[in-house]
């Protein structure tokens, strides 16, 4: 056998021991798995009946359909959301564990509790913003004040004796009469529940004198003359609730923060996941079986895309730790 004969040879023996390999590679390589394969855990940090657990479940079911999945939603509540928060930012960044939730623990709580260890900014990925609900500083039909003002009035000549019902120390409504007591410089007692939706009943039944809350938790209610609205923090009055005055018009412009609704994916997501994630959130945020949807609810449709989402939350951020510094609310 001569040279050229041995050279060939050996060639031949090198692609058939590279295609052994080749095939034994791609062979045990399953195909990339199609996204989503299995259902996807839907984290609300709040209790249920609670506006973002209510916004949540205005859209869960058209979001199943444009993923061709599932949605199970687990309401994981505590720490005024941050329990909520810290368990989808340390789980798995595989596209089966969402956050969706309010501003609340992504732009307050850092900014007044000590036990955020999560970074709002870098440790989520915005994946789409539904809306907003307003909020609203309510009492029961029956109750002797009329306007905020005589509120304010009875508040300052009886320190402390007036109970406010939220969704937690943290949250947007409970900031804005944090605001307001810190101008009128009255106190008013907060009660704290797992969420907007819980202090409800609290109110109706006479445990609370008031709620400092979301029109999504309280809207119904003052549609059906059980609750009565003293003022919302819309920039001109709500056309469902014509009889409401702005805080604007009642001489508190400032206490106007609005509880927002969106969608997160934690940061260290694949980019194809997120790249499916984007797109179908923002095709059910902008139909309008959901927008009418939520309009009901008392949420105001209002999308913003990842990058206008950051930047909000970026925003946000620092608009409420100088309130918050201004307001006396130190980290605790």
């Amino acid at each position: 056998m001569n040279g050229e004969e041995m050279d060939m040879k050996g060639w031949k023996i090198v692609w058939l021991m590279s295609g052994i390999i080749l095939f034994t590679f791609y062979g045990s390589c399953p195909a990339q798995e199609k996204y989503p394969s299995r259902p996807i855990e839907m984290v609300v940090p709040f209790a249920p009946g609670g506006s973002a657990d209510v916004a949540v479940r205005a859209y869960a079911d058209d979001l199943s359909k444009a993923l061709k999945g599932s949605i199970l939603i687990v309401n994981r509540a505590g720490g005024t959301g941050i329990q909520g928060v810290t368990y989808v930012v340390k789980g798995k960044k595989d596209g089966y564990t969402l956050l969706g939730t309010t501003g609340t623990p992504l732009i307050i709580m850092p900014n007044i509790s000590r036990e955020v260890t999560y970074d709002p900014v870098k440790d989520l990925i915005p994946i789409g913003r539904l809306g907003s609900a307003p909020s609203v500083f309510a009492v029961r039909s029956d109750s002797p004040f009329k306007t905020l003002k005589e509120l304010i009035e009875y508040a300052r000549q009886n320190p402390g004796k007036l109970k406010n019902g939220a969704g937690g120390v943290g949250t947007e409504s409970n900031f804005n009469l944090a605001i307001l007591c810190s101008k009128e410089k009255i106190n008013i007692t907060s009660v704290p529940f797992q969420s907007g939706g819980e202090a409800v009943p609290a109110l109706l039944g006479g445990h609370v004198d008031m709620s400092s809350n979301t029109l999504a938790s309280l809207g119904a209610q003052v549609k059906a003359g059980k609750l009565r609205g003293l003022a919302i923090g819309t920039k001109k009055r709500h056309p469902d609730f014509p009889d409401v005055p702005t805080v604007a018009e009642v001489g508190h412009p400032e206490a106007n923060f609005a509880v927002w609704f969106a969608v997160y994916a934690p940061a260290g997501t694949p980019k194809q996941v997120v790249d499916v994630l984007v797109p179908a959130v923002e095709k059910v945020f902008h139909s309008p079986e959901v927008i009418q949807r939520c309009a009901k609810l008392g949420i105001e449709h209002d999308y913003m895309g990842p990058a206008d989402t950051r930047k909000l939350i970026e925003t946000q951020l620092q608009i409420v730790e100088k309130v918050a510094k201004e307001a006396g609310m130190q980290k605790k």
